[in-house]
């Protein structure tokens, strides 16, 4: 009897074993930065439930997309298998160069009735790179101001009346700088992925990385020495004596020790999550010369790297699962970022009423007449270039150099990668 039911507690242990293989009959890996892990979970689980038989699995991330991409770079030269998707909010252009992801344009030609190939355009338009598309944007962040309306209060200020250029914000980080430790009057993201901070800089001052030809930098101009200069001033208000990282920034901010913080609406929600009912975040749109300022705008981008066709189908439904109502619906829940796809916010009253009474929404949408993608420069070094960019930041922000020997140094180091000659 006993050597009975141990062949039946057998027979059932192996069926257990095989209905868990079963039970996830299809696997997909997605690597993405640490920013969108947990976003990606959330979409991953709703998906699973969409899906049975589907396990999505998104390992812990680097912190930055810089960083992932030197791994993912290792990974391809020593031909190890590389992740079904990746999600990052810069360099697709390196991906698309370095053959890592496959373009979008055959698969939607072949498959019209996706939700990527009738979704909004600027869905597709954030993954283009030259003449074809090689990802979709899940969601959008955009550069933003961000207030702590008490200190503002304490220093003088009208938290109902902001100033709305750099002159009148830093004026006011001065002020509340005046206060007196532990409280930094005003804190800039200069060690961002990508160097998005001082692209979003320079593009607001009406300048680009380089010329539309993509033949000579412009860097050192009078558009690269306005942008450098605002980093500057900054820490002239209190930053540069505060020895802090992107991440730490902000949670000194959410803490209520910073008065002003320029990142991206990503933060916002977190930020007010942090202040609860200490202070008020108050945002305002990064400011932008009128004519001739652009604004480059972040958020996840989903792009199908080179692996099996089956695995690419797969990223292929998952892509499309995240742009429909559910997806997006998690996109405005689980994160900052503000869903990309217009026909999914028309379809759900829910997600419209939820975007609608977000506080801080107009602070994002102000310039998105004057949105753009985020620019990654030509050239096999380029994923070198970002690092060069935020080390020369940093220097400037904590008065260790100053801007017109950054604009100077930075066209000198940068040039050799950008034309293959280093």
């Amino acid at each position: 009897m006993n050597s009975f039911k141990r062949m039946i507690c057998s027979i059932a242990f192996t069926a257990a074993l095989l209905g868990a293989n079963a039970a996830f009959s299809e696997t997909l890996e997605i690597a993405a930065g640490s920013d969108n892990t947990k976003l990606l979970e959330a979409i991953g689980a709703a998906f699973e439930a969409a899906n049975p038989g589907v396990k999505v699995n998104v390992p812990p991330g680097p912190r930055s997309y810089d960083d992932l991409a030197q791994d993912l770079l290792r990974r391809q030269t020593v031909g190890q298998v590389l992740p079904d998707l990746l999600v990052v909010g810069s360099n697709q252009r390196l991906y698309a160069d370095r053959g890592l992801a496959v373009p979008l344009d055959p698969l939607l030609a072949a498959n019209p009735d996706l939700e990527l190939a009738k979704a909004s355009p600027i869905v597709r338009e954030k993954g283009r790179v030259g003449e074809a598309i090689f990802g979709a944007a899940l969601g959008v962040s955009a550069p933003v101001v961000m207030f702590n309306s008490e200190l503002v209060r304490k220093a003088g200020g009208d938290p109902n009346a902001l100033p709305e250029d750099w002159d009148g914000i830093l004026s006011l980080a001065k002020q509340i700088d005046r206060l007196g430790p532990p409280v930094v009057g005003g804190f800039i993201e200069a060690d961002t992925s990508g160097a998005f901070t001082f692209l979003f800089l320079l593009q607001s001052q009406g300048g680009s990385v380089m010329d539309k030809a993509e033949t000579k930098l412009q860097i050192d101009t009078p558009e690269g020495l306005r942008a450098l200069t605002v980093l500057k001033r900054f820490g002239e208000a209190g930053q540069a004596k505060a020895a802090m990282t992107r991440d730490q920034a902000r949670q000194a901010f959410g803490a209520g020790t910073i008065g002003i913080l320029v990142g991206t609406s990503s933060t916002i929600t977190v930020a007010e999550k942090a202040a609860g009912n200490r202070f008020t975040v108050v945002a305002m749109p990064l400011p932008v010369k009128p004519g001739v300022g652009t604004v480059p705008t972040s958020g996840p981008v989903a792009s199908i790297l080179k692996t099996t066709p089956a695995k690419q189908k797969l990223a292929l439904k998952f892509i499309d699962f995240a742009l429909g109502p559910k997806g997006q619906q998690i996109v405005a829940e689980s994160s900052g970022y503000y869903p990309a796809n217009q026909r999914a916010i028309d379809a759900s009253h829910e997600l419209k009423a939820r975007i609608a009474n977000r506080p801080n929404a107009q602070a994002v949408f102000a310039n998105f007449a004057v949105a753009t993608g985020w620019y990654t420069p030509p050239g096999a070094q380029a994923a070198r270039i970002p690092t060069i960019v935020n080390n020369h930041l940093l220097q400037v922000v904590t008065l260790k150099e100053a801007p017109e020997d950054a604009a100077k140094a930075l066209t000198k180091e940068i040039e050799p990668l950008v034309r293959g000659t280093n």
